[in-house]
């Protein structure tokens, strides 16, 4: 099981596998599109670099109100899943 990011129009970008550490790198394991392995390594120098757009209002924000976004996107799924679809009229 893993992460899966998805593009704009709904297709898979990336499946995040795992994260290990592999001396002072990160290695992060990756489906590309889903379908082709690839490891991705982050550096310390790049691991700096990521705080900093890490430090965003959106960022914060999003982490903050993470609960909210999350039951309300799981209720979304349960009514989803419980109306019941018309039936189509026979031909």
């Amino acid at each position: 099981m893993g992460m899966t990011v998805y593009n704009p129009d709904g297709t898979v970008a990336s499946v995040f596998q795992g994260i290990k550490r592999d001396g002072n790198k990160l290695v992060l394991k990756q489906l590309a599109l889903g379908q082709v392995p690839m490891d991705v390594i982050i550096t310390p120098e790049e691991g700096l670099k990521s705080l900093g757009m890490g430090m965003s209002l959106g960022l914060l924000t999003f982490i903050l109100l993470f609960p909210y976004f999350y039951f309300s996107y799981r209720g979304e799924k349960k009514k989803k899943a419980a109306t019941p679809t018309p039936d189509k009229p026979k031909a």
